[in-house]
């Protein structure tokens, strides 16, 4: 059942626009990330939670039960842990036994301990737990893996995982997918030239049932496989900028990320020429559609500046020049 579903959400700031073209439907029990700087993190949960309106489109709500956090919230420092969190069951008038839930957050160690003694790791789960009492129907969460070590990580995934087993969904946000794969099954990109696109992830098991099944496929569609942890992302070619070589490793660059990818240079290029990518030196492949321009600093010095990401600056081999003008005037 849709809890949220926002449809051409469009937000502008002082005439800029800040967000654009969300289309997003947040279903019950569903395990959502979507990768955004924290400046679009905090105008999406604003939007989501009504504190500020969108310019265009709308946001349909089947619930208004809706907490967010940001990393920038803070504790009431010197509370103790057990204070804080009595002093929240009290607002929500929550009728549990909150000791039966202390388990699943970690936190008995720390029960009597004030906040501000508190690692980052533990404070988020501190947290975790006072929006849990709160009786939410949707949690919008910010990057709460940050900070984390990895015991850390596996004791807030702990946490996470009660909340969903209480029937509690979760949009998590951060600028590094690293850490929406730990957190999330369904995954999303902000880019702020075309707005919100899903990006295809698929678990290892998954990718062994699927090598182990025949099926046929288009012989046409192509899409560049990079692993990521556990897990498997798949990139269309018109969302990549460029591809740079790195120690002998092909990283796919989309905006600001590098997504290290298992094919040699040779073989993308094999495989890219036809989606309108162009070898512009050993180590790099352009997409010619995100070539702005060309500059010759002398006569045997050329580089190219991209749309995205912003300016970015490619060497251009001279031996390649002639080529490039051919494809580019043609």
């Amino acid at each position: 059942m849709p809890l949220i579903t926002l449809k051409d959400v469009l937000k502008q700031d002082d005439g800029v626009i800040t967000l654009k073209n969300i289309n997003l439907t947040i279903n019950s029990g569903s395990q959502i990330g979507i990768k955004m700087s924290p400046e679009e993190t905090r105008q999406l949960f604003d939007l989501i939670t009504g504190q500020t309106t969108v310019s265009s489109g709308n946001i349909e709500y089947q619930t208004t039960s809706i907490i967010s956090e940001l990393n920038e919230d803070g504790l009431y420092e010197k509370m103790t842990v057990a204070r804080y969190i009595k002093t929240f069951k009290k607002i929500a008038n929550y009728q549990d036994d909150i000791n039966q839930h202390i388990e699943h957050f970690s936190l008995q160690d720390i029960w009597q301990t004030k906040i501000n003694q508190l690692t980052p790791n533990q404070k988020k789960r501190v947290s975790l737990f006072r929006m849990f009492i709160l009786s939410p129907k949707l949690l919008l969460i910010e990057s709460p893996l940050i900070n984390a070590n990895d015991d850390g990580i596996k004791l807030y995934l702990k946490a996470v995982d009660y909340l969903r087993s209480q029937n509690i969904t979760i949009l998590f946000s951060s600028f590094y997918i690293e850490e929406l794969l730990l957190l999330c099954k369904d995954f999303y990109r902000y880019n702020g030239a075309t707005g919100l696109e899903k990006i295809e992830v698929e678990d290892e098991s998954t990718a062994e049932e699927s090598a182990n099944t025949k099926e046929f496929h288009p012989s046409k569609v192509f899409k560049v496989a990079c692993k990521m942890a556990d897990k498997t992302i798949y990139f269309s070619p018109n969302e990549i900028d460029f591809i740079e070589s790195i120690n002998s490793v092909s990283n796919i660059r989309i905006g600001d990320d590098y997504y290290p990818s298992n094919l040699t240079m040779n073989e993308l290029e094999n495989k890219l020429t036809h989606f309108g990518f162009f070898r512009c030196h050993r180590s790099y492949l352009v997409n010619l559609q995100q070539i702005s321009e060309l500059i010759s600093y002398s006569r045997n010095s050329y580089t190219l500046i991209l749309k995205r990401p912003a300016k970015e600056k490619l060497p251009l081999s001279r031996a390649k020049v002639e080529e490039l003008r051919q494809l580019i005037e043609s």
